[in-house]
């Protein structure tokens, strides 16, 4: 048990000091134990310029931070650090040359499923929110379990999480707007 303790803080100690190695400057995002989050003004900034719906990253890097450390939208990549019974300290990186993982060419209805999903609720439930029946939800399922290459749910819910891929302002290959 002592080793494991060793070890956890020794992780911790890392991600800090690279969260405090990063420049001046640096986007950085808090979320308390209970939801409550703080962006830093470069954080803000950087969040509109990629004209990214705040509201929805946000809650995405809440579900996030529930299972993962490091995720990615995009072109970003975002490095989390849990801190014991305080919450959570995120640092979004531009990484220009990665290429986007986004799109996958989800339509916006499965985008919707996803995130219904994700927050784990049944198909009965995301049939009974979106007002479609079971059936559809399964149908919906079938195919974004194919785009994702996935073959579960949980699968597929790790996917959209690390990235980022029910939220609203990825390149969308798939939907109305970007058909527009």
């Amino acid at each position: 048990m002592k080793k494991d303790t060793e070890h956890i803080t020794a992780r911790i100690k890392e991600s800090l000091e690279q969260l405090e190695a990063a420049p001046k400057g640096e986007p950085v995002i808090y979320i308390d134990q209970k939801g409550d989050h703080w962006l830093n003004d470069t954080a803000h900034t950087f969040i509109t310029q990629k004209k990214i719906p705040k509201d929805d990253f946000i809650e995405w890097l809440k579900m996030g931070s529930s299972h993962l450390q490091n995720l990615s939208y995009g072109d970003i990549d975002v490095h989390m650090v849990r801190l014991p019974k305080k919450g959570v300290i995120i640092h979004l990186r531009h990484e220009p040359k990665k290429r986007s993982q986004c799109g996958n060419g989800l339509t916006d209805k499965e985008r919707e499923i996803l995130k219904h999903l994700v927050k784990g609720k049944s198909n009965k439930k995301i049939a009974e929110q979106l007002k479609i029946s079971p059936g559809t939800v399964n149908s919906h399922l079938d195919n974004i379990y194919v785009k994702l290459g996935c073959s579960n749910r949980v699968e597929a819910c790790f996917t959209a999480l690390k990235n980022g891929l029910f939220l609203p302002s990825c390149d969308r290959k798939g939907s109305k707007k970007a058909r527009e």
